[in-house]
């Protein structure tokens, strides 16, 4: 069956101080899907598609995994996770609606059920996970090991073949025969999406996994007060699990389905419309605005979607904003210095953190998404300040911004010059999906040697950096998000090392201020810079930062 799909919208939202994202389409009956762990609601988009032709869909990622904030609690249970389903509800004003989960996703939407069954009109269960003592306890001992970077970069590499495994055994730890499962091999697209729903999450994602394998009412199911349905795929790995279900309720049934992912759809949607009616009936995109997020967000544009930091510098908010962009594969941070009571937008980057990339993106239609989100908030006027090769960006913006712009700050700009462009390009990693997840290790190793060597200049002698090896956390936080990009990111640093800063910056009239740090290579960049504008020295004694204004 082909039906024409509605475009799935993602948006952060508040719920009691915690940020929650929320993949989100359509109108009607209100529908709330639940992901597996440690995967997050991208994994529910074809779905959401789907669905919300006829329904008001709506996808969180799951508390710790993807871009929601972990729960308050050192180890949060079952319940807890039912009762965070039960806040996001009521702060997007949801009074009633059908739910469905998925493996990890099921055990939280029928324990919701079960304590809040008047916010329940329909159940739907895609495996409904009921393990034995010996089967949890196996779980436990070998199936969430620590998640923690190694200088080596080897971590990314383990982290591949886990999730090549999860698609051969399951477990996943244990490769015999008993345990081979029989999934179709994983391509890497999939995989490379898997890998980068752990990373978001990082080592928190023992918490949330680890609360399904802890979790043993053995009754749970039989004291439904819902109508619910209990579905498990003749191929899931869980499969097994249905003769464990007794003395089901008479609203509930337990059934094996024969057919794939094609039987499950006709079921569940047959159930749906069914149960539609039972559901309160409401617009996904009102519900949303409802509980939008004043400290992050996900604003529209005519490109495509940026994902802004909203940070209140204490107090009182007063104009001007202060509009940072950070580093090209860096994710979004506060810079220091800042006025106390200003608030600070700092835009994500097309596929930095939660801004997607974009097909055709460019930097000025970067520029124009960028001016066309500061628009939308309401933002007039603005201080803007850039970190490296972003500081061709915010030129571009301070430019187009005109009077709106009160001033420009950069932070160790890359005037190249031609040869040390060719240079910088010659060594981006290639980060394409691989088969073999070698594209994390050559993120990995360029984040590594850019830190060791000037990347801009031939790896010698001449070349290299006398510093601190990065604690390797510093570096996979680096490196998270140049894999996120993928082709984006060197596309991205083709587009801002082509732009003349200078000439660029000449047509600004408003303050500027360049500062870099106390590194002989880096103020010889910003030489040709600083001459160029006719820069005078601001800062300009001891060890530290150095500076010119004009």
């Amino acid at each position: 069956m082909t039906v024409a799909n509605n475009q799935t919208s993602s948006q952060f939202v508040d719920v009691a101080g915690r940020r929650v994202l929320v993949r989100y389409a359509g109108e009607g009956p209100a529908l709330v899907l639940l992901h597996q762990s440690p995967q997050t609601s991208r994994s529910l988009i074809p779905w959401i598609e789907r669905l919300s032709q006829n329904y008001a869909v709506f996808a969180p990622d799951t508390p710790g995994f993807g871009f929601s904030d972990p729960l308050p609690l050192a180890q949060p249970t079952i319940p807890d996770y039912a009762a965070a389903l039960n806040a996001l509800m009521a702060a997007l004003g949801i009074k009633r609606a059908l739910i469905f989960g998925v493996h990890t996703g099921a055990v939280t939407a029928l324990r919701f059920s079960l304590d809040y069954p008047e916010r329940v009109a329909g159940l739907v269960c895609d495996g409904y996970a009921r393990f034995n003592t010996d089967e949890r306890q196996k779980l436990l001992n070998g199936y969430l090991p620590p998640f923690e970077p190694d200088w080596h970069g080897g971590h990314l590499l383990w982290l591949w073949a886990r999730f090549r495994e999860q698609n051969l055994y399951f477990p996943w730890n244990v490769p015999s025969k008993e345990a081979r499962i029989a999934y179709p091999a994983p391509s890497t697209e999939k995989l490379h999406a898997d890998v980068m729903d752990l990373l978001d999450a990082g080592d928190g994602y023992r918490v949330g996994y680890r609360a399904p394998f802890l979790y043993d009412d053995a009754t749970a199911a039989s004291r439904l007060n819902v109508t619910g349905k209990i579905y498990y795929r003749a191929e899931d790995v869980l499969a097994a699990h249905l003769p464990r279900l007794q003395n089901l309720p008479a609203s509930v049934t337990a059934e094996l389905l024969k057919g794939g992912p094609t039987a499950l759809i006709e079921k569940t949607d047959a159930f749906f419309a069914a149960r539609a009616s039972h559901a309160a009936v409401t617009v996904s995109a009102k519900a949303i605005q409802n509980a939008v997020s004043q400290t992050r967000r996900m604003v529209e544009t005519p490109h495509g979607a940026l994902s802004l930091r909203l940070f209140a510098n204490g107090g009182i908010v007063f104009q001007p904003v202060a509009v940072h962009l950070n580093d090209i594969g860096f994710e979004a941070t506060i810079p220091v210095g800042i006025p106390h009571g200003t608030l600070v937008v700092v835009p994500e980057l097309p596929g930095h953190g939660a801004s997607r990339p974009w097909a055709g993106a460019s930097i000025s239609t970067l520029v124009e998404s960028i001016h066309c989100a500061l628009d939308k908030l309401g933002v007039n006027e603005f201080s803007l300040s850039a970190e490296g090769g972003a500081g061709a960006i915010a030129a571009l913006l301070a430019v187009k911004s005109g009077a709106q712009c009160r001033g420009i700050t950069l932070t160790n700009p890359l005037p190249l010059s031609p040869t040390e462009v060719t240079q910088f390009l010659a060594l981006l990693p290639d980060a394409t999906p691989h088969s073999t997840g070698a594209h994390l290790v050559a993120a990995w190793n360029w984040a590594r040697m850019k830190h060791l060597f000037w990347p801009w200049l031939p790896q010698t002698s001449a070349a290299v950096r006398h510093i601190d090896a990065p604690a390797p956390q510093r570096l996979h936080t680096e490196v998270l998000e140049i894999i996120r990009a993928g082709w984006l990111f060197a596309e991205m640093w083709r587009e801002v090392l082509q732009v003349d800063l200078a000439a660029v910056l000449a047509k600004f009239e408003g303050h500027i201020d360049v500062t870099v740090d106390d590194e002989a290579e880096r103020l010889r960049l910003v030489e040709s810079l600083v001459s160029a504008l006719k820069l005078q020295v601001k800062v300009d004694a001891g060890v530290g930062p150095k500076s010119w204004v004009r």
